[in-house]
This record gives structure tokens, sequence and C-alpha cells, in this order.
């Protein structure tokens, strides 16, 4: 069975994706959780708390695969991409409303590039591999690098429902994208049969 808390946090980011940050009421989203207002502020105590955490576990990273020792980058790239697509496609209502509410309650932000496993430090980390590794020509800032990406990927997953039928598939997209941070870093495999240096 369902713990109320995560019910009411459930509850709490449909809401909120539906009405925003004003349009979400206490009573609504007790409403929606089916348990009464007191059981919600004993719980979370003010609206804004409450907010913050549904916005908070809405993006967990749960589902993304951990990117690993660099062995075929564009691979395991392109397989990264999609997932984090995927998830932020899902989400785009609700990233559309946070986006909206941020000028009046910068707050709300869910603390993402904070936290150790963020996308952002991930695929950073994973990319200074690469460099380190002696599979890229160029000289690059993994974090830099990173943003490039993460940037593209949650444009495209959040905009691209606004350009109708006139873009390529997402997964097309998203090849090229992996594909020209590759070629930015000079990404060169490493020969068959032997290893990248550690």
């Amino acid at each position: 069975m369902q713990d109320i808390r995560e019910r009411i946090l459930e509850a709490a980011t449909r809401v909120y994706t539906e009405a925003g940050f004003r349009g979400t009421t206490t009573r609504r989203v007790a409403q929606e959780a089916d348990v009464n207002e007191v059981t919600l502020f004993r719980h979370f105590g003010t609206k804004d708390a409450l907010i913050k955490a549904a916005l908070g576990c809405a993006h967990r990273p749960d589902s993304m695969p951990p990117l690993g020792e660099p062995a075929d980058a564009e691979a395991e790239l392109n397989a990264w991409a999609w997932e984090l697509y995927h998830r932020w496609y899902g989400a785009r209502h609700l990233i559309s409303r946070v986006l909206g509410d941020l000028v009046e309650h910068p707050e709300i932000a869910p603390a993402i590039c904070e936290e150790p496993r963020s996308e952002h430090a991930e695929l950073s980390f994973y990319l200074g591999r690469i460099r380190d590794a002696g599979l890229a020509r160029n000289e690059f800032v993994p974090d830099a690098a990173a943003g490039m990406l993460i940037g593209a990927i949650f444009t495209h997953a959040v905009w691209r429902d606004h350009f109708g039928a006139t873009l390529p598939p997402p997964e097309e997209v998203l090849r090229n994208y992996v594909a020209l941070l590759l070629q930015s870093v000079g990404y060169r495999p490493a020969p068959a049969g032997r290893r990248a240096r550690p």
C-alpha cells in the first residue's frame, strides 16, 4: 500500500502540473490525495515546502542508467541521451510550469545540480574519463561539453511539441546531438583489442 507522504507528493505534483503555483491549494492537494489538510500540514508544514518536496521527488533520476567506463562512447551516450530525453519529454508539462513560476517563486527550483548523481555531474565525469583516457584529440572542459549536450536534449524535450511534424524523429535528432558533441571533443575510440590508457 502506498505511503501517505508519497500519495500527497504525487497528488501535489499532479495538481501543480495542471494549475501552477497559484492554483495549487493545500485543500485541492489534500482532496486529490484523499487525506485531510491537517495531515498534509503535519507532513509538510507549508504549501511552499510541499511544492518544493513534490518537485524534488518528480526529478529523481532513478531510471537513468549510469554511465560507466567509456568503451563505446557513441552507443553509450546515445542510450543515455535517449533515456534522459524520455524522462524530460514525459515531464515537459511539469517542467514548463516550473519555468513559468521561477521568476515569482525561485525557492521552488529543485536543487538538481547539487545532487551528486545529477545528469550534468554524471555526464561531466564521463566526458572527463574520455579525455583522461586519451580518447579525445581536442582540449575541452568536460563541464562545458556536458552542459552543451544536456541543454540540447532539454530544449528538444520541452519544446518538441511546439514544432509539430516539421522535425525529424527524436531518435535522429538525439543521434545528431551526440555526434556533434563527440566531433567537437575529437573523440576517437581505442583501437580494437587495446584498452584506453587509465
